[in-house]
């Protein structure tokens, strides 16, 4: 009975890493982040500028994201590119930031709490990446 062929229980490791494996990877793309358009305005012909206001749950509060986003794509579009960690250029807690835009410029006026800024904000459009400058006036509240 010593060479009689049997199950070995090494055969049902590699499934249970596997099983494992897929498990970890899908926990780690989960994110509770939701996102809503608030606001969209044109920059210029090929750019528009998206306002999202971002929650993660009932125990954080409110971010309010900013975008550039190609304008010959619809708004549709814009909210499929989102799941796919579209590039933001601010990320502050004020819901009352003032943007104006002027000469294919956006200027910003913000009280509070900026987590995240990059200027010049890019982004991507079907003929290449184009930037538009972005001018940010900031104060704590």
């Amino acid at each position: 009975m010593q060479n009689a062929q049997g199950f070995k229980r090494r055969y049902l490791l590699i499934p249970l890493i596997a099983i494992l494996a897929y498990g970890i990877y899908f926990l780690m793309q989960f994110s509770p982040l939701e996102q809503h358009v608030i606001k969209k305005i044109k920059v210029n012909n090929l750019a528009n500028l998206y306002i999202t206001e971002a929650d993660a749950g009932a125990t954080t509060n409110f971010s309010y994201r900013y975008y550039l986003f190609d304008a010959t794509k619809s708004d549709a579009e814009f909210l499929e590119s989102l799941n796919d960690n579209k590039q933001y250029f601010l990320i502050t807690a004020d819901d009352k930031a003032l943007v104006s835009i002027e000469n294919n410029a956006i200027y910003l006026n913000v009280k509070g709490a900026i987590f995240t800024f990059h200027s010049p904000g890019s982004y991507r459009n079907s003929t290449g990446i184009y930037s538009v400058p972005i001018y940010l006036n900031a104060s704590p509240y």
